[in-house]
């Protein structure tokens, strides 16, 4: 569910097409056209996503297929695995590891547990995974849409007394210069020379550990970096829409204001909405009169985010912006500080990426204290 396709949204406009056949069998007219709205909203997300996977198909080549795990990448397969050297480094893209590792099979009666304690995969889809992804060779120079200065009108022609003309609507549209300047995340772990020959204890460390936590410092990076020579997030970038309407804690309905702005005001379809876990459940929690839990769903044809690192409400198109990344992931072997003489070497992970923001008033952010005020 990284990056919402037209896939998923048939599938989901299929759901809704059945629960509304049913609902109408029922004689439930009302609930039935409150369906209804559902799937036009779909509609148009759909046709929205469509033309811009047609539009990254067009720009980009397409990878190749993935034949092993990120782990298997960096270090090799488990059989032609003789332990790793002092100065190893390697590099691969995570994104192009396949989804599941192959099986291993240990001949004879005997049964041998490879797998390790780890650390737990992250329990929610963040803000940075729902963003398409083009390689770059450095930072990106580019320009990036701004306001427009008059509109088109009517010419009221030749004054029939006067015989002078009347002047022209004129329309001025303004691009300004934009660059999306390289940052990188890394981190290192301390391990021991005999870590270097055990297999099973390295693909833990690099494809479970390592790399989460790089996926959750670049996440924060793409929400609310602040670098100017390095990441500036989106929610830290000039132009993205603000809303400050006072809703009383009413989460659901701010939301649905939301999307009108963005797509008032920056033309877009949302595809996402990013919140905080906490706002999240609040919205789960919604009661009415009656004391009975609602059944929100729908969402207006998008797709809702929880991330920890957003502490208000964000509403927003996945094609307006995008990751960069200058290179894959980098994992190499090598000596921090006395290490030498304690047996022990650090195993280091770095990623290097821009975040290219293409169109900033496609995103409409809200804080949590302005949607809690009355």
């Amino acid at each position: 569910m990284a990056v919402q396709t037209s896939k998923q949204l048939f599938a989901r406009r299929q759901e809704l097409a059945n629960t509304q056949a049913s609902l109408m069998s029922e004689g439930l007219e009302d609930e039935a056209r409150v369906v209804e709205g559902q799937i036009k909203e779909i509609d148009i997300t759909l046709d929205h996503v469509l033309d811009e996977e047609q539009r990254l198909r067009d720009e980009y080549q397409s990878a190749p297929s993935p034949v092993a795990s990120f782990g298997e990448r960096i270090i090799g397969p488990r059989d032609s695995f003789q332990g790793l050297q002092f100065g190893f480094k390697n590099e691969a893209d995570e994104s192009e590891a396949a989804e599941s590792s192959p099986v291993v099979h240990v001949a004879g009666p005997q049964e041998i547990d490879y797998s390790l304690p780890q650390k737990r995969a992250r329990l929610l889809y963040n803000f940075a995974s729902t963003l398409p992804s083009a390689p770059a060779a450095g930072p990106v120079s580019y320009k990036r849409r701004s306001t427009q200065t008059g509109a088109v009108g009517t010419w009221e022609g030749v004054d029939p007394y006067t015989h002078e003309s009347a002047t022209k609507q004129r329309v001025i549209y303004t691009w300004v210069d934009a660059v999306a300047n390289k940052e990188t995340v890394a981190g290192y772990v301390p391990v021991s020379k005999d870590t270097l020959k055990d297999y099973d204890e390295l693909i833990a460390i690099i494809e479970h550990d390592l790399l989460q936590d790089l996926d959750e410092a670049e996440d924060d990076r793409y929400l609310t970096g602040s670098n100017s020579s390095g990441i500036v997030g989106v929610l830290n970038t000039v132009g993205i829409q603000a809303f400050t309407t006072h809703f009383g804690g009413l989460y659901w309905e701010a939301i649905c204001h939301m999307r009108n702005e963005v797509m008032k005001n920056a033309r877009a379809i949302p595809t996402h909405v990013c919140m905080h876990p906490d706002i999240k459940m609040a919205i789960d929690l919604y009661k009415d009169q009656n004391d009975r839990y609602q059944a929100l769903d729908g969402w207006w044809g998008m797709i809702p985010v929880e991330d920890f690192n957003c502490s208000g409400i964000m509403v927003y198109d996945q094609f307006a912006a995008r990751k960069r990344p200058i290179h894959g992931t980098t994992v190499e072997v090598g000596y921090y500080d006395d290490q030498f003489i304690k047996n022990e070497l650090s195993l280091l992970a770095e990623r290097t990426s821009c975040l290219q923001v293409l169109r900033p008033d496609a995103f409409c952010y809200a804080t949590k204290t302005n949607l809690d005020a009355d």
